[in-house]
């Protein structure tokens, strides 16, 4: 059974490490895209019509993408105030009610996403500007960061002492 978790979790860290690669593949994107219109606007005088929009897009991703990624860093903010002070025992007890009230959450998020990107792609919203942008992209973007937030709370509900959260389990263990 701990080899299963234990394989359970490498495919959640592998998951979140490909997810916040492309994150970082958009983030840079969308440095060049700002670069791109900037130059357009100030150099060129030909201000790009599109550029802000798929800037914004650009930044759901990398936002929604990096969730679980930090949260399994924990590079999140976080009240530390209690997790400093209990050892042992207690702080494993903290963890793990820490990360079931995170799978909860993620729980309501992922439905609410899927609810409202159905909502969007069945009555075909679309962005109010010239680029008409399908938005059941950008809202499904909420149900994708859901999961892979919840997929980080299930690798670290595997260790809960916080150890072996932060690096996946080598694959002799």
């Amino acid at each position: 059974m701990k080899s299963l978790l234990d394989r359970l979790t490498r495919i959640g860290h592998g998951t979140n490490r490909a997810a916040v690669f492309i994150a970082q593949a958009a983030l840079l994107l969308m440095m060049l895209l700002t670069v791109y219109s900037v130059i357009a606007r100030y150099v060129l005088q030909q201000p790009s019509v599109h550029a802000v929009e798929i800037s914004i897009y650009l930044l759901l991703l990398v936002t929604w993408l990096s969730v679980g990624w930090t949260h399994l860093l924990e590079r999140h903010v976080s009240m530390e105030m209690l997790s400093i002070r209990v050892r042992g025992r207690g702080k494993r007890v903290l963890n793990v009610f820490r990360e079931l009230v995170v799978l909860v959450f993620c729980g309501f998020l992922l439905h609410a996403g899927v609810q409202i990107a159905a909502t969007a792609l069945a009555r075909n919203y679309r962005s109010t500007s010239l680029l008409a942008f399908p938005m059941w992209i950008a809202y499904g973007l909420i149900a994708v960061g859901a999961l892979l937030l919840a997929i980080a709370a299930a690798c670290k509900l595997n260790h809960p002492d916080g150890n072996a959260a932060i690096a996946p389990p080598s694959p002799e263990a």
